[in-house]
C-alpha cells in the first residue's frame, strides 16, 4: 500500500483493536427511511440489489467484517458474485470467518481498486465513504469499474437527531476533547457530510443521483448505549481517566431522558445516496 495520511493510519488501529465493531452495533438497528422501516442500514443496502437470476458483480467497498456481504451470500442468488474490500487486514480477517468463502475478498484501498475497467454490476459501502481520503480518486475508482448502468448506494453519516442520547453524549465529549487539547478527528471530505456535498461529489459521471435521510434506532439500556458511543472516533482517542469521567456523566446525564420501560431513546442521523453511472458517450456531452 502506499504511504498512508495520519488519519488512516489512525483508522488501521482502530479497526485493528476494533474489528467488527461497525456491524455489532448497527447489524440489528432498524432504520427509517420516510415512511418504510428496515431491519438494519445493511438491509437497506443489501435490498438495492434486484433478486433476479441475472449474472451480477456486486463490491462491498470497505467492507469491514462481511456482514454486508453475508446478507447477500444467505440469499444464495444464481448468478450473483460477492466481492469485498478493506484497508484493514484485522477486518478482512474476521470476514474471512464470517464469509467462509462466500464472497472474493481483498487488501486494499478504495483509491486504488484491483478490478478491471467496467467489470462490477453495483458498488455499496456502509459507513465508510465519509472516512475516505482523496475522495474524488475513490469515485473516479468506482466510475472505472462499473458497467455502464451500473449502481452505486452508499450509507454515510447524516444530521444529529435532537433530544436523545447522541446529543447528549456529544455535548459531553467536546469540552473534554478541549481539554486535551485535541480537535475533533479530520476524516474524509466534509462535502460528504451534507446531502449537497454528496450530490455536488456523483455530479460527475452519474444518473439518477438520489440523497435520502435516514434514522437509525438504537434505544437501549444507559449502558448498552455508552458502549455504543464510546466507541466513536473522537471518544476512543480520550485518556482512560477522560474516557472514565465521560461514561460517568453520560450516564447520569441520560436517567432523565429514561422510558418507564428503563430504555432510554438514541438515534443516529444517516443518509443513503444511490446513483446509476452514466454511458461513456453520456459522459462526453
Amino acid at each position: 500500500m502506499s504511504s498512508r495520511s495520519s488519519a488512516e493510519s489512525y483508522l488501521l488501529d482502530f479497526h485493528g483493536r476494533l474489528a467488527g465493531v461497525t456491524s455489532r452495533w448497527f447489524a440489528e438497528a432498524p432504520v427509517q427511511r420516510g415512511g418504510e422501516v428496515l431491519p438494519s442500514t445493511y438491509a437497506l443496502l443489501a435490498e438495492t440489489v434486484p433478486r433476479n437470476a441475472r449474472p451480477r458483480v456486486v463490491l462491498d467497498l470497505a467492507c469491514g467484517d462481511g456482514y454486508l456481504l453475508e446478507l447477500l451470500a444467505k440469499r444464495q442468488q444464481a448468478g450473483l458474485s460477492l466481492l469485498g474490500l478493506d484497508m484493514s487486514e484485522h477486518e478482512l480477517m474476521a470476514a474471512q470467518a464470517r464469509l467462509r468463502g462466500a464472497a472474493t475478498l481483498h487488501h486494499a484501498r478504495a483509491q486504488s481498486l484491483p478490478f478491471e475497467d467496467a467489470s462490477v454490476d453495483a458498488v455499496l459501502s456502509h459507513l465508510a465513504l465519509m472516512l475516505m481520503d482523496d475522495v474524488e480518486t475513490v469515485l473516479a475508482e468506482i466510475r472505472r469499474v462499473l458497467k455502464p448502468g451500473g449502481t452505486v448506494s452508499v450509507v454515510v453519516g447524516g444530521d444529529l437527531v435532537r433530544g436523545e442520547a447522541f446529543e447528549v453524549f456529544l455535548g459531553l465529549l467536546k469540552p473534554l476533547l478541549a481539554a486535551e487539547a485535541q480537535p475533533p478527528m479530520k476524516l474524509g471530505d466534509p462535502r460528504v457530510r451534507s446531502e449537497e456535498g454528496l450530490k455536488e461529489l456523483f455530479r460527475a459521471g452519474f444518473r439518477d443521483v438520489a440523497v435520502h435521510p435516514l434514522v437509525v434506532q438504537s434505544d437501549g439500556e444507559p449502558r448498552l448505549i455508552w458502549d455504543s458511543v464510546r466507541t466513536t472516533y473522537d471518544a476512543d482517542r480520550l485518556s482512560p481517566s477522560s474516557q472514565a469521567s465521560l461514561e460517568a456523566a453520560f450516564l447520569q446525564a441520560v436517567e432523565p431522558l429514561r422510558r418507564a420501560d428503563g430504555i432510554v431513546p438514541c438515534r443516529w442521523g444517516m443518509r443513503q445516496l444511490t446513483a446509476t453511472l452514466r454511458p461513456a458517450d453520456q459522459n462526453r456531452s
